[in-house]
């Protein structure tokens, strides 16, 4: 249990408000590592659910939460304390059918088409790591995933570029289209706390992941979450 002060500076209203986007890979696992976070300072939980990247990124310093679990690149350096990385996510490529594409060395080239979601990580890097194709970014929304579907089947993209739990979930409905082996990058998802917070609480956090890893409850949230492949717990 963390000392009575360290845990009402992480959390002072007694409630831990844990932010996450509202995926799989993110809140699906950051729930109950949260819970777990929240049931060490002794303070109950609330979920703090975003449904766009772009919403979680500005909501730092809008004291909508108590921490954020998160991307690395998501969170502003300069407005948080970062903690280790907690758990990593691949990005991979859906590919429509009827491409000739089988291999990662396949995507960047002049003519080719790839989808991300806007401002999402896959956006973000693909935006740097793309030289000869074309990158589509696509608004997040509650039908994302039949919108990308029509987009690959009418040809307005290539492939997509998303993470392991979009992509798998995906192709359970698109039997059609393939995943490209390999992942392009790995997501680094840490937690996030205000800056402005003593030492002392940075460390008690840090010290709380550190546990939720080693006692195993990172890849319980994982596995709970349906994450067969593609997401794994960070190294220590």
């Amino acid at each position: 249990m963390a000392q009575p002060t360290t845990a009402s500076e992480i959390a002072p209203n007694g409630t831990l408000r844990v932010g996450a986007i509202g995926i799989r890979v993110m809140h699906g696992v950051a729930e109950p590592v949260g819970q777990f976070i929240a049931n060490r300072l002794g303070v109950s939980y609330e979920p703090v659910v975003y449904s766009d990247p772009r919403d979680y990124a500005q909501s730092f310093g809008k004291g909508e939460g108590d921490i954020a679990m998160g991307a690395r690149v998501l969170a502003p350096t300069d407005g948080a304390d970062l903690t280790p990385d907690v758990w990593l996510v691949d990005l991979l490529y859906l590919a429509a059918p009827g491409r000739d594409l089988t291999n990662i060395d396949q995507i960047d080239l002049p003519g080719r088409k790839i989808g991300a979601v806007l401002n999402s990580p896959s956006d973000r890097y693909l935006s740097g790591a793309l030289k000869s194709a074309e990158l589509v970014s696509v608004p997040l929304s509650s039908n994302f995933a039949a919108d990308a579907v029509e987009l690959l089947r009418n040809g307005k993209i290539d492939a997509l570029g998303a993470d392991f739990g979009f992509i798998d979930s995906m192709v359970e409905t698109y039997a059609e289209a393939k995943i490209i082996p390999g992942a392009y990058t790995s997501v680094r998802v840490a937690a996030a706390l205000l800056k402005g917070r003593s030492d002392a609480a940075v460390a008690t956090l840090l010290e709380t992941l550190n546990e939720a890893k080693r006692n195993g409850i990172v890849q319980e949230a994982i596995d709970q979450a349906g994450l067969r492949n593609g997401v794994r717990v960070a190294p220590s």
